[in-house]
Formats: structure tokens, C-alpha cells, sequence
């Protein structure tokens, strides 16, 4: 698996006084798609570190979750993003997922 980081990443984590970088399917799906899992970038260390991956690349430690170690997430890159001055990370590469157990029931 290859990080790429892109220009502006590395500043901002100075700036955050951040070495740590996790990212985390987090449930963005609503009442009629069902959850939906995106990836999401997130500053420090996860809480339940078993669960990831440790990759250490240009003095920063990623955390990436062990259930999307596989053959289709082979480049991932992050960026940084700035809407209006607010900045944050964004990951590429990484595709999201809908849980497949939920379903509309007829009654």
C-alpha cells in the first residue's frame, strides 16, 4: 500500500502540533439510503488501536483500519482541503461502503 501526502498536509499537521493520523469509516448514510460508511480523516491516535494498520511515512504515524487492507486500496492519498479559510484533511483512494444487512421490510 503506497500514502502519498500532497502539498500543504505536512504544514498543517505542524501547525496541529500532530504526528498521529487515523482515518475512520464513519456512518454519513440517511433514513432511506441506509448507513453508508465514507472515509474520514481524523487527527491522534484511534481508541481501539488493535483495529488498525500502523504506517509511518515522513515522520507521520497513519492509522488505516485492517478491513480495507486489500487488493483495491492499493494508492491512498490525502489532502488537505480549505473552504473559506477552515481547513482539514481529506483521503482518496478509499472507497466507501453501504452495509449490505440493511434492507426495507414490507409489513
Amino acid at each position: 500500500m503506497n500514502i502519498e501526502i500532497k502539498h500543504g498536509v505536512k504544514k498543517y499537521l505542524y501547525e496541529k502540533n500532530v504526528q498521529d493520523v487515523y482515518i475512520e469509516m464513519e456512518n454519513r448514510g440517511g433514513c432511506c439510503s441506509g448507513p453508508v460508511f465514507v472515509p474520514v480523516v481524523k487527527l491522534g491516535k484511534p481508541s481501539y488501536i488493535t483495529m488498525y494498520d500502523l504506517f509511518v511515512k515522513d515522520e507521520f504515524t497513519f492509522y488505516l483500519p485492517k478491513k480495507m487492507s486489500n487488493e483495491e486500496t492499493e494508492n491512498i492519498t490525502i489532502k488537505l482541503r480549505n473552504i473559506l479559510g477552515y481547513k482539514s484533511l481529506i483521503v482518496n483512494g478509499i472507497l466507501a461502503y453501504k452495509q449490505k444487512t440493511w434492507e426495507k421490510k414490507k409489513y
